[in-house]
């Protein structure tokens, strides 16, 4: 019988460092990480795909090349995040929702673009940053290698 495709595993995690470090009171702080699909495999991607070579023929050498590559590994951990949240009861200042989130179908989704996840994701303490992007390659192991290769 041929493959038949499943829903991505989801992980829910209670950010214990953060809840301590932040001394919270009443319900803990919660994410769901789901498991990276080959779509969320190859946005990622994209952090790695800026090479720019440049091929200076006024040099004194003959020909002198220089390979640059843009690419930050904040971004990429933001990115990873933002491919892979599907939960997460963290509130604004103001008291809403800081992440947004949608139902689709039989999945919960976030519901925001990349640039108003970057938005929300910058209001965060490094330190809650760091447990929810630890949390995510807990649930996608295949990203935790050197420098999340």
């Amino acid at each position: 019988m041929p493959i038949k495709l499943v829903n991505p595993v989801e992980t829910s995690f209670v950010l214990e460092i953060s809840d301590k470090h932040f001394e919270t009171e009443g319900d803990p702080t919660k994410i769901t990480v789901r498991q990276a699909t080959q779509g969320a495999k190859e946005k990622r991607s994209f952090i790695y795909s800026e090479v720019t070579n440049i091929i200076n023929q006024n040099s004194q050498f003959a020909a002198e090349m220089q390979l640059r590559q843009r690419w930050s590994l904040e971004e990429l951990k933001r990115m990873e995040c933002f491919l892979t949240l599907v939960q997460c009861n963290i509130s604004d200042t103001d008291g809403t929702d800081l992440f947004r989130f949608k139902l689709k179908g039989d999945r919960q989704v976030l519901d925001m673009n990349e640039n108003q996840f970057k938005v929300a994701w910058n209001k965060l303490d490094p330190i809650i940053a760091a447990e929810i992007h630890a949390k995510v390659l807990e649930v996608n192991l295949d990203w935790a290698g050197p420098l999340g290769q």
